[in-house]
């Protein structure tokens, strides 16, 4: 999704792209299960019960991480209204994400945007409550894990694949184009990002202190 006028104009090729996992690189920690606990309430802990097997496969590597991610948006979000989750995630926008923001990861976006380089969030965090973050970041782009909705309503589906892995590259090429890489940047701080990472002319990882380029 493109979010700045400047690249709904066209792309000018001599900027670079600067692409920025979200989770870890700058936030803290995770922020999809707090998000789902901002939305579900003191309801959080019983549904969390509910899917302790499928988060414990996952950690096991016996689960694949689309199919997990899919037992748990079905048990925190399904029947909600996109309406209401519209709400929750501008509230946990403004209340929550603040306070978890990662300095380094924050300071990194402000040097590519005074830069003027266009920056992407890519992330598998939904976009549901990224987007709104994203546009008063200043990022010219997002591309998240879209949610199936039907009837106005989330089915605890996703709308596509997993915003996850080699999906990254396979995404930011569908949006941008081959070319896109040329002179860009990407940042993470998980392994699971290196094909973005590697596919970026200049990948950094994080190593707890500091951006690590690969």
């Amino acid at each position: 999704m493109i979010l700045s006028e400047r690249l709904q104009r066209g792309r000018q090729a001599e900027i670079p792209f600067a692409f920025f996992d979200f989770d870890g690189t700058l936030t803290c920690s995770d922020t999809f299960m707090p998000f789902l606990h901002h939305c579900a309430g003191w309801r959080y802990y019983p549904k969390l019960l509910l899917v302790a097997p499928v988060l414990a496969g996952y950690l096991t590597k016996l689960v694949a991480n689309d199919v997990a991610k899919e037992a748990v948006l079905t048990a925190f979000l399904r029947g909600c209204t996109e309406t209401q989750l519209e709400k929750a995630a501008c509230t946990f926008v403004q209340q929550e994400l603040p306070h978890r923001l990662l300095p380094e990861g924050m300071q990194k976006l402000h040097e590519h945007r005074q830069e003027g380089h266009y920056c992407i969030l890519v992330s598998a965090s939904p976009e549901l409550y990224l987007t709104e973050w994203a546009k008063q970041q200043g990022f010219d782009g997002i591309l998240g894990t879209r949610l199936a909705g039907s009837d106005g309503r989330l089915t605890g589906k996703l709308s596509g694949r997993n915003c996850f892995g080699e999906e990254k590259v396979v995404r930011i090429e569908a949006e941008y184009g081959a070319g896109c890489w040329q002179n860009s940047f990407a940042y993470s701080d998980s392994v699971t990002d290196m094909p973005l990472l590697k596919r970026a002319a200049n990948g950094f990882l994080w190593n707890k202190h500091t951006f690590q380029q690969i």
